[in-house]
């Protein structure tokens, strides 16, 4: 699972790989401690990847990935507040955290055929949340604290 987690001005959290650059959303999969709750996965990753906290998450619904013959469960939600990075316990990495457009961060991803319909839901949600179309502006790295 993974979320779509918007500044107050709808700009979305992308994170970086720190050794590929890859692009990612705060989430994972879910642990024996989660106790089978999609949304206490989805608050544990996005604070453990990117130290983020959110409020009540949209349920997006779900993409498949038949080459893995699974599904992952999508979310957004707003940013409530976001600590300095640290290195994910998980892993040992650090992300680099940007802010984008959710056009921006379309093009970052590699979301393939499905790109206009997810790019279409997250407008969807931002709106549900009553956020605004973020305005156009340069990709900025986000270094944190912030609360809102």
């Amino acid at each position: 699972m993974w979320a779509c987690l918007f500044t107050p001005d709808g700009r979305v959290l992308v994170l970086l790989a720190p050794h590929t650059g890859v692009a990612i959303l705060p989430g994972g999969t879910p642990e024996k401690q989660d106790q089978d709750d999609p949304v206490g996965t989805l608050r544990r990753e996005a604070e453990e990847e990117a130290a983020a906290r959110f409020g009540i998450p949209l349920h997006l619904g779900h993409v498949s990935d038949p080459a893995e013959r699974r599904g992952y469960l999508r979310y957004a939600a707003a940013l409530t507040s976001v600590d300095p990075a640290r290195p994910d316990p998980a892993t040992g990495h650090t992300y680099t955290r940007i802010l984008a457009t959710p056009e921006q961060a379309k093009d970052l991803f590699d979301w393939g055929p499905a790109a206009a319909d997810q790019l279409a839901a997250v407008h969807q949600a931002r709106r549900q949340l009553g956020l605004p179309q973020a305005a156009p502006q340069p990709v900025t790295q986000f270094s944190g604290p912030a609360a809102w």
